[in-house]
C-alpha cells in the first residue's frame, strides 16, 4: 500500500504535467492569434509545473532510504 509521501509524489507529478501540458497547449493557441492576445495563463502553466515537479523531486527523495 502507498504512503502518504507517495501518493504526494504522484500527485505532484501528475500536476506537473497537466500544467506542461496546459502551457505548452497556450503558446501554439497564443502563436495562431494575430493582434493582442492574452497569455497570462500560459505566463502562470509553466512556474506552476516547475515547482510541482521540484516538490514531486522531493517527495521522491524523501522516500529513498
Amino acid at each position: 500500500m502507498m504512503n502518504e509521501t507517495g501518493l504526494l509524489m504522484g500527485l505532484c507529478y501528475v500536476l506537473s504535467l497537466v500544467h506542461f501540458l496546459y502551457g505548452y497547449k497556450e503558446a501554439i493557441r497564443i502563436t495562431n492569434e494575430e493582434g493582442l492576445v492574452s497569455g497570462w495563463s500560459m505566463v502562470f502553466s509553466f512556474p506552476l509545473a516547475i515547482i510541482f515537479a521540484y516538490f514531486a523531486n522531493y517527495f521522491h527523495l524523501s522516500m529513498q532510504p
